[in-house]
């Protein structure tokens, strides 16, 4: 049986993490490549500097915090993992998640459902596959029991999506030395680098472990820009137009 790669996100530390997903990915036939979390808070100061650029990141995003900067870091290790060895999708997760009964068959690549049947090759896109709000009517592709829709509003969280080797190799190349958080996901794509797309009813959600975070002690409030008549406009339009007749709210799945 062949499979796209699952990639999981864990601290070399976080030993007790590391079985709980290996006896969870075990259950649905699922043989994880593990990554070695990069962890930013143990850094030197002068190592940090050689894959962080403050002034970019306080231009664009404002200051990040030591473990925010590890985060992303790990992640783009794994694109750059993929772009070394061609691997042409992946799903990667977190070391705090939950799965739905039938997440095996999402990577499955003679399955129906494998998220990797629908997308092109060379096509940039990056699929969430935790819970999002709301996504448009139209558009949406139908996966066995479950759609692949367009989002709309805020896409955030790295907990587990699938990413194309074209979407890892735009993020990898405009994002190292790191200057952004890893899923400022709307963002990106504003950026032109990927495509966003999510999964409904999702298949992964956070897990109770996930409250007890190395990252949120140490994270730092976002900056917020400030509003322009454009962006006023434009939420008036959305809030008349756009959500009452061209959006829908997705159903989360928890079990």
């Amino acid at each position: 049986m062949s499979q796209i790669p699952c990639f999981v996100v864990n601290l070399a530390t976080a030993t007790k993490r590391r079985a709980v997903m290996q006896t969870l990915l075990a259950q649905h036939g699922i043989e994880p490549v593990w990554f070695e979390a990069v962890d930013g808070r143990i850094m030197s100061d002068d190592v940090l500097a050689t894959h962080f650029n403050a002034a970019r990141a306080e231009i664009a995003y404002g200051p990040m915090a030591r473990a925010e900067i590890g985060t992303t870091l790990s992640h783009l290790g794994i694109y750059r993992q993929m772009v070394e060895q061609g691997i042409p999708s992946a799903v990667i997760l977190e070391d705090d998640v939950l799965l739905a009964k039938d997440f095996g068959e999402l990577l499955q690549t003679d399955s129906s459902q494998c998220l990797a049947s629908v997308f092109a090759q060379d096509a940039a896109v990056m699929v969430q596959m935790t819970h999002v709000n709301r996504g448009y009517r139209r558009g949406a592709i139908q996966l066995g029991a479950r759609e692949i829709v367009r989002p709309h509003g805020g896409v955030w969280l790295t907990s587990g999506y699938f990413i194309t080797l074209a979407a890892a190799q735009r993020m990898l190349a405009a994002l190292y030395p790191v200057w952004m958080v890893a899923d400022h996901w709307r963002y990106f794509e504003r950026e032109g680098l990927l495509k966003l797309y999510a999964l409904t009813p999702n298949a992964v959600w956070e897990s109770p472990l996930s409250l007890i975070s190395d990252i949120a002690p140490d994270r730092r409030a976002r900056r917020r820009d400030s509003k322009t008549l454009a962006d006023r406009v434009k939420k008036i339009w959305d809030n008349v137009v756009v959500r009452p007749f061209q959006v829908r709210d997705l159903p989360p799945f928890n079990g």
